[in-house]
């Protein structure tokens, strides 16, 4: 198959190429390229398939409800241009949340989009507000019975590193090829930095799961911008986070090292009003889901309608298409996927100029046409 027409987006800008899809993957991108089976775009963007990192439900469920719920949520996810995705299950070792990591597991390879592996949302948490539990104690074998007895399909484990003073389960989980990830932190700079130097290289959605900054001291959110090797995962609706202040992460940290997240919840595509979300009532209003008391507590928006929000704030498409398609793939280390090169996976996603989803290619194949 061979695309022509289309503006593809590499590396953070777009080029008028054609591109060669063989077996599943990319065969060559470049201008004058000759073919049979040749796909017209009509001069649409073509971006990297979308990887959302941090999905805790989709379709009306929590990720892991049900093997039903996750052949849904892997089927409606393409719509959306995501191809890949990272389920982010309620790690507290209750039965409920140990049946939702097996039923996870339990989808892996089904159709749709893929499902990465997990991001464990573990109760190694450290706030000082009423909304969240005491933390957890942080251990190897907690963290086993967590993940249901393996650490099998887990990419991804939350941690307030103050809460790992030595550093040794941050060393253990990265020896393990998993990534810990810096999040609802109190900690110093120092814990922030020692963590970074023994292997954590990601940020939980930031800045908004950690206190406010002070500017008399240098807290954690000032020392995770301070950090080079640090990626941070961003909700990018400008409510999580204000548009001046994504403004102030990109230029201190780069377009490449900041990674768009839906934060996505079973509430999705539901209009405004009140529901129970785990025994806890929240009001989902004004584009946010908050709790009784006003706090945040999860995504409301699909992953493109937050590039389509980012757009309307005055951010370019360049920007967008980096925080978007390419950086999640670079903070995880993949190298199949994430970029329009050849060697790579063809996941791709077709958009027109108001960042509306036109068509989704995963593999190879279309799986979703608007």
């Amino acid at each position: 198959m061979l695309l022509v027409n289309g503006k593809l987006f590499i590396d953070g800008a777009f080029y008028p190429y054609a591109i060669r899809i063989e077996n599943g993957q990319i065969a060559e991108v470049g201008q004058g390229l000759q073919g049979e089976d040749t796909v017209d775009l009509a001069g649409r963007m073509v971006f990297p398939g979308f990887i959302d990192t941090h999905i805790h439900g989709f379709c009306g469920h929590y990720c892991g409800e049900s093997p039903e719920s996750m052949r849904e949520i892997c089927a409606a996810l393409p719509r959306h241009g995501v191809t890949a995705f990272m389920p982010t299950p309620l790690a507290d070792g209750s039965e409920k949340a140990l049946k939702r990591i097996a039923n996870i597991r339990g989808a892996i390879g089904c159709p749709g989009a893929e499902i990465l592996g997990m991001f464990l949302y573990s109760p190694y948490k450290n706030r000082s507000i009423s909304y969240y539990a005491p933390p957890a104690r942080v251990s190897r074998e907690g963290t086993l019975q967590l993940a249901g007895g393996s650490l099998d399909h887990v990419r991804a484990i939350l941690v307030a590193p103050e809460l790992d003073p030595d550093r040794e389960w941050i060393s253990w989980v990265a020896g393990q090829g998993i990534l810990p990830v810096i999040g609802f932190s109190e900690g110093q700079p120092e814990d922030i930095a020692d963590a970074v130097a023994k292997g954590a290289r990601l940020t939980d959605h930031f800045p908004n799961g950690f206190p406010p900054i002070d500017h008399h001291a240098c807290q954690a959110v000032v020392q995770c911008l301070m950090e080079n090797d640090l990626y941070m995962q961003l909700t990018p609706d400008c409510i999580h986070v204000s548009s001046n202040f994504i403004r102030l992460m990109l230029r201190l940290k780069g377009e490449d090292h900041i990674l768009a997240v839906s934060d996505s919840s079973p509430l999705l595509g539901y209009p405004e009003g009140e529901y129970d979300m785990d025994g806890k009532k929240v009001i989902k209003k004004d584009g946010a889901i908050r709790d009784v008391n006003g706090k945040l507590v999860t995504g409301a928006h699909f992953y493109d309608e937050d590039m389509r929000i980012m757009l309307q704030n005055g951010f370019s498409v360049n920007t967008i298409g980096r925080l978007f398609s390419e950086n999640a793939a670079k903070a995880f280390g993949l190298k199949d996927r994430g970029l329009l090169t050849p060697g790579r996976r063809a996941d791709l996603v077709v958009m027109n100029d108001a960042l509306e989803v036109q068509q989704t290619m995963i593999g190879g194949k279309w799986v979703y046409t608007a």
